[in-house]
């Protein structure tokens, strides 16, 4: 199983969290591998992040990438999250031509059940596997020109079918647009993931994404992954899922210190 996420140095700590939520639910952890896209984790944080996987006896395999490779899409109206979640796009050009299939995860979530039962649904006749970002207005798709009936999918947990996005060459694909389409574009990498595969994705049960924005549309009794979408984090807020957030930062073994991240 290849599990792979970015972060930035402030959030070092919350992948942190993230990591030993995926890790301390995971019944079989043999052959399981993380890969962390980076551009400015400082030597400290990854010492940190390797000592929360390490007590799983795992390696966290760091891929650091150049911290302007994206500077020339930072434009447009309206730009929503960090640049690194442009990291997600180049993930099939940053690891080895026999990584077939990979699971991407947000580093701000965390992970309640066997990441495997999703690791082990079948994608082989689409791109990527994601979860339903609901709320979405008709304007906003019309705007990406996606057809009227298709959904829009939260780009923070994507099971991605490498094989299929390298024969295709989506990567180029999907920065292309955003390069071509700066007004149009507000989420950032999403919008452009949206554009390009509105049709080429298959559907995952939400509780394998319970974003902030879903939890008010619909309830679920016990997601799988929680991800926390908005800018009221439970760091910086009395968020509904406050206790569940430092349930495992306190079991993390990253010091919790006295700061607002």
């Amino acid at each position: 199983m290849y599990i792979v996420t970015a972060s930035s140095d402030d959030y070092a700590k919350h992948l942190g969290v993230m990591l030993h939520s995926l890790l301390e639910n995971l019944d079989n952890k043999t052959d399981t591998h993380i890969f962390i896209i980076e551009a400015n984790i400082s030597s400290e944080n990854k010492s940190k992040l390797e000592r929360i996987v390490g007590r799983f006896n795992l390696q966290a395999n760091f891929i650091t990438v150049d911290d302007n490779l994206f500077n020339s899409l930072e434009k447009g109206k309206h730009w929503y999250g960090s640049k690194e979640a442009y990291y997600r796009i180049i993930i099939p050009d940053l690891l080895s031509k026999d990584i077939t299939k990979v699971l991407y995860l947000d580093c701000d979530l965390i992970v309640k059940e066997d990441i495997s039962t999703l690791w082990n649904i079948n994608i082989d006749d689409y791109f990527l596997a994601a979860v339903e970002e609901l709320g979405i207005k008709k304007k906003k798709k019309r705007s990406l020109s996606m057809p009227k009936k298709s959904s829009y999918f939260n780009a923070g947990v994507l099971l991605i079918n490498l094989q299929k996005w390298r024969e295709h060459n989506m990567s180029t694909q999907v920065i292309q647009y955003i390069k071509d389409n700066p007004t149009k574009i507000e989420y950032r990498d999403q919008d452009g993931l949206n554009a390009i595969l509105h049709d080429k994705w298959l559907e995952l049960d939400p509780k394998w994404n319970y974003t902030t924005e879903n939890k008010g549309k619909i309830h679920i009794d016990n997601p799988a992954i929680i991800h926390f979408t908005s800018a009221k984090k439970p760091w910086n807020s009395e968020h509904p899922f406050k206790k569940e957030y430092f349930k495992y930062l306190s079991s993390s073994l990253w010091e919790q210190e006295n700061e607002s991240i």
